[in-house]
């Protein structure tokens, strides 16, 4: 059901954040076309969502659900940014000790105990950092706390990572068809993790191409595939699953089409943990004049406020960590996210 907006508040920081970047609260903008309701959730009490307002709206079992559906996504996000992190620290040998020399005669593909250690520590050094500098909601861990002792300057008790909920519709009297309702930019995430919609809108620039490309799109084209290679009805809009219901038992659910789709596009900060190789995605809102409105809840995966940037300890050898990288040393992840933003939006 639609959100009862007037009973609530408006956008302002959240109580607690530890963050002027961490808001909660509705705001509406182009005459009520582009409508937000931004939610985040007490750290470590998924059962507590800002502003308060939305449980009593909702119910405490759709919070519930909401929550289920924070956690599944931010498991998916942390898992790209952990693998993508990993991978641009092997490209440039970041954890490779410089003055030891390899043995040279073992037959190709294979690979010593010590040679593989680089590959080890380039992936336990992205969980370390999927884990201490992700803001998934949840307090850092005992012995992240312990490690970072000297460069943690606190948190706040509210997660910088949103669940926010929006509704884009198009009531413009233009002469155009299809009408831009959110402007093209990039987010200062590692990832934004969005559902797929039933209603496409969301557009995604290929620079190579110099086009703009709809991923619920994609979906749906993947989807009507599938349902042809199995022989079934190309054109449905659901589809009956088994889910479990107990020990040993399962029930039948049906699903929408788009449920079993997850869009995930790198923001600004997995652009600077990924040394530049994976760009933040450039993206807008597009609807239709007087069609159907498109829901979205994306999740806006963010950094944790109260961890200063240690580029050794997440990138290995400071003598490949480039230039950016090395200019983000000892930042509090806060300050790099103001750092980001538009010059209109950031300290004074």
């Amino acid at each position: 059901p639609e959100l009862e907006t007037s009973t609530l508040p408006s956008m302002d920081v959240a109580e607690g954040a530890g963050s002027r970047h961490a808001v909660v609260g509705y705001a509406s903008y182009k005459d009520g076309d582009t409508k937000f309701v931004e939610t985040r959730f007490k750290r470590g009490e998924k059962a507590v969502m800002m502003p308060a307002e939305v449980e009593t709206i909702l119910g405490a079992d759709s919070i519930q659900s909401i929550a289920d559906s924070f956690d599944a996504m931010v498991g998916v996000g942390k898992d790209v940014v952990r693998i993508a992190t990993a991978a641009s620290s092997m490209e440039v040998d970041a954890f490779v000790e410089r003055n030891k020399s390899s043995s040279s005669n073992q037959p190709s593909g294979y690979m010593e105990e010590d040679e593989k250690m680089p590959f080890i520590r380039a992936s336990e050094a992205a969980i370390r950092l999927a884990d201490e500098l992700i803001d998934d909601s949840n307090p850092l861990k005992a012995a992240s706390i312990e490690a970072l002792e000297s460069t943690a300057v606190g948190e706040g008790s509210v997660s910088m990572s949103p669940h926010r909920l929006c509704r884009y519709s198009n009531t413009q009297q233009k002469e155009e068809v299809m009408d831009e309702v959110f402007g093209a930019h990039t987010d200062t995430t590692f990832v934004t993790l969005i559902p797929a919609a039933s209603v496409s809108g969301l557009e995604v620039y290929d620079e190579d191409a110099a086009v703009w490309f709809r991923p619920e799109l994609m979906a749906r084209k993947h989807w009507e595939a599938e349902r042809r290679e199995r022989g079934e009805d190309p054109s449905a809009l659901t589809e009956t699953i088994q889910i479990a219901a107990g020990d040993d038992e399962t029930e039948e659910v049906v699903i929408p089409w788009h449920a079993r789709y997850l869009i995930v596009m790198p923001g600004e900060l997995l652009q600077l943990t990924s040394r530049n190789e994976i760009p933040a995605a450039v993206h807008r809102v597009v609807a239709a004049r007087e069609g159907q409105s498109r829901l979205s809840a994306p999740v806006l995966l963010r950094a944790r406020t109260g961890i200063k940037m240690n580029v050794e300890r997440y990138f290995g050898n400071l003598d490949v960590a480039g230039p950016l990288l090395m200019e983000c040393q000892g930042i509090p992840m806060e300050d790099l996210h103001d750092a980001m933003q538009p010059s209109s939006m950031q300290k004074q």
